[in-house]
């Protein structure tokens, strides 16, 4: 099941951290220091280079704070606007990760009618390339529109992560909007997934493959929703560059300390700033902040 196996990563490595990757073109061009300049190329060779560049700097950073993380988190938007070239890369990187340790958690926010979104559990849950160990998922759609997701994820011993709260600021248009009961629509989604992860098998403290994303820029949402899906692992995005701290996160775990994972990816992967023709500096770099958040974190949680 995967919400085991990331409970005994994060306590083998003593880390509540989910390292992002987020790969931005613009950051992986040539530093300007080589005094170089690149000849013209065409869009196609531009794609096909900077995929390779994201692929060599996030395998280094992945080697480099393998001993840091409790998993992973490809973003796929910012492979596939890459093409083909990138699409392979986020499958290297994949693989990569895989034989780290590390879990992947595939940042792809699929959602669609039952009969695509079994085709989009098939691609994202099961055996393929691009497969991930959990994969973040949509509910707009309707509780029908998940259970291809929830239902492949528990026969694969893969995990799903539905959007609940995000971090977002304009998140409040849609999902703090109050319904004819006057309950906001999160908390009713909330009271749905609840039920729905109560018939679900559990590992051994208690979690189920249906897990939920609930950002770090809403602390008090967070001791809400801990309350309410005590059976459900929640991915917290927001941490670092969109403004949430680890005293922010805190209330996303247990009483025993889990139940969560923390996400950043700007303020981790790109810590130096651009990465150019010189990745050791950025890497170091990273390393040294992905130790800062891992600490911070943990001091919270202990302090609660």
């Amino acid at each position: 099941m995967f919400s085991e196996r990331l409970h005994e990563r994060a306590a083998a490595v003593g880390s509540r951290v989910c390292l992002g990757i987020d790969p931005r073109a613009e950051l992986h061009d040539a530093s300007p220091l080589t005094g170089v300049e690149r000849p013209a190329t065409s869009r196609e060779d531009d794609a096909a280079a900077t995929a390779r560049a994201v692929t060599s700097y996030f395998r280094g950073l992945l080697d480099a704070t393998a001993d840091l993380i409790a998993c992973c988190k490809p973003q796929s938007a910012f492979f596939e606007a890459l093409g083909l070239p990138g699409l392979e890369a986020l499958a290297s990187l994949t693989a990569h990760a895989r034989t780290l340790g590390v879990p992947v958690i595939l940042d792809a926010k699929r959602g669609d009618i039952d009969s695509t979104a079994a085709a989009y559990a098939s691609a994202y849950l099961t055996g393929g390339r691009l497969a991930g160990d959990a994969l973040t998922i949509n509910p707009y759609l309707g509780m029908d529109s998940l259970e291809p997701f929830i239902t492949t994820a528990d026969d694969t011993g893969r995990g799903v992560f539905v959007l609940l709260k995000t971090s977002n600021s304009g998140s409040i248009d849609l999902q703090d909007a109050p319904l004819a009961s006057g309950v906001p629509l999160y908390r009713h989604l909330a009271n749905m997934l609840a039920a729905r992860a109560g018939t679900m098998p559990r590992d051994e403290h208690g979690f189920t493959a249906l897990g939920v994303v609930v950002g770090a820029t809403h602390a008090s949402h967070l001791a809400e929703l801990r309350s309410v899906l005590p059976r459900s692992v929640f991915l917290v995005p927001g941490y670092g560059a969109q403004g949430g701290t680890a005293d922010d996160v805190a209330a996303a775990f247990d009483g025993n300390g889990r139940g969560a994972v923390v996400s950043a990816s700007r303020s981790l992967t790109y810590a130096s700033g651009p990465v150019g023709d010189y990745p050791t500096g950025a890497i170091d770099a990273a390393r040294g902040a992905v130790v800062l958040m891992r600490d911070a974190i943990n001091g919270a949680v202990a302090r609660r």
